[in-house]
């Protein structure tokens, strides 16, 4: 009597398991075209800065240079990955032995260093060349561990009125003269990213001020995407990075004037390429870290550069695997800050953008599903500013050291204070710590325990 009623039940399981397949299949179908869609566009070629031409003259310039620190040191040196591979051998005991062999201009050893030769192996059998043979030892110790921290509220640092509306991605320095300066991303719009064209100023003789910035004239206005800008100064002078997509570079005598605009990176290794970051490790020595993206993880990819004007990529800093909870199709590690500090360097990134595609589509209609996860920062350590782990989820991840509640932070320094301090920015429409102005609070350092 109960066998004919197992009929309609297994008829509707049968069912409701072909419905299923078709939404998931739908939604596979929503996430390869969106994918391909926002890949289409971007190109990517790890010679795009040093072309394949130039490798030699860079190589013959440059050798192989190094970077030493406690327990480690670094070989780099400019790579020709089509070409050849890089065999890696250390003097051990009067012998030369293999430590390993790599594609980049990139070599991470650990331990106390001494001797090492860079081999260069072509790829078509011709007799390897030796591209440099050096002598390079670690520091000695372990670098102590401190924990980053908002020290106290958020006060006012600066709002643009007559250039734009609001500031996102932004960076800080002194300038020639001693004033502080504040270069961020704006448009007229409570934050459309398609009309981040250039770039707004805030001027101050103190940091952070007491009344805010006063606004200064634009930069960077070329008729395309400006997002992210970085300034350093080197080499006597001051030089602003800033992407998207492509790596584009200006320079200044005294960080206020800006001149000689050029697209250095057109197609990055990786493609998502943006919100560039650059410091310096040695003398002659400049690191680039980015946001990217792999197959399928979010990345912070570094690309090196002995004259600021070549660059290449060299390795990825932070990897995202199995268990990050964010891998957008445009990437969730956003706004990269690598800070040295008592002898260990800190990265710090915004980590944002839900994985699959809807995350993407949302944005064009402003819509944030989560608008806490905006002012989500994580903070990774490393004893070298190379290699910063992978990251597995928060439970998962030994090199995540906290989490901050402020987006595209950037870490200043002042040093006629002796004192740091962090800020906070983003689009109006989202940001739930500012509405449109960037601000600033002290920034604590307490030794781990």
């Amino acid at each position: 009597m109960e066998r004919p009623n197992s009929i309609p039940l297994l008829t509707y399981l049968k069912r409701l398991v072909g419905l299923l397949l078709i939404l998931a299949l739908i939604w596979l179908l929503l996430e390869i075209i969106v994918r391909i869609y926002l890949e289409a566009p971007l190109s990517a070629d790890f010679y795009s800065s040093i072309s394949r031409s130039q490798v030699t003259t860079y190589q013959k310039a440059y050798g192989v240079q190094t970077v030493s620190g406690p327990g480690w040191v670094h070989l780099g040196w400019v790579a020709h990955p089509e070409e050849e591979s890089y065999r890696v051998e250390q003097q051990i005991n009067g012998a030369w032995t293999e430590l390993g062999k790599t594609r980049f201009g990139s070599f991470l050893v650990s331990g106390q260093g001494g001797s090492f030769r860079v081999w260069a192996e072509p790829r078509r059998g011709a007799k390897p060349r030796l591209l440099g043979e050096v002598t390079a030892l670690s520091l000695a110790g372990e670098p102590p561990l401190f924990i980053p921290s908002i020290a106290s509220g958020w006060q006012t640092l600066f709002k643009p009125s007559v250039s734009g509306d609001y500031i996102n991605d932004h960076t800080i320095y002194q300038d020639a003269n001693g004033d502080w300066r504040l270069v961020g991303i704006t448009s007229r719009s409570q934050g459309d990213f398609n009309a981040e064209r250039y770039f707004a100023v805030g001027v101050s003789p103190d940091f952070p001020p007491a009344g805010g910035m006063q606004e200064g004239e634009p930069v960077a206005d070329f008729g395309e995407l400006a997002w992210a800008p970085h300034v350093i100064q080197a080499q006597g002078r001051y030089h602003l990075f800033w992407s998207p997509h492509a790596l584009h570079q200006m320079e200044s005598p005294d960080g206020v004037e800006w001149q000689n605009h050029r697209v250095t990176i057109p197609a990055p290794y990786h493609k998502f390429f943006r919100d560039p970051m650059v410091i310096q490790v040695a003398p002659g020595q400049w690191l680039l870290y980015t946001t990217a993206r792999g197959a399928y993880f979010s990345q912070v990819d570094v690309y090196q550069s002995f004259d600021l004007q070549g660059w290449q990529y060299i390795r990825t800093a932070l990897r995202s695997a199995r268990g990050s909870e964010r891998n957008a199709p445009f990437a969730s590690t956003e706004s990269p800050f690598v800070t040295p500090y008592q002898g260990r360097y800190y990265l710090s990134l915004t980590y944002n953008n839900d994985s699959f595609f809807w995350p993407g589509i949302l944005l064009l209609f402003k819509i944030w599903l989560n608008p806490g996860s905006y002012n989500d920062t994580l903070v990774f350590h490393s004893a070298n500013p190379y290699d910063f782990g992978v990251y597995r989820g928060r439970s998962n991840s030994p090199t995540l050291l906290t989490e901050l509640e402020a987006h595209a932070p950037e870490l200043v320094y002042h040093p006629e204070q002796d004192a740091w301090y962090i800020t906070t920015a983003g689009w109006p429409w989202v940001a739930s710590l500012t509405s449109g102005e960037v601000a600033v609070a002290p920034l604590g350092w307490e030794p781990a325990r």
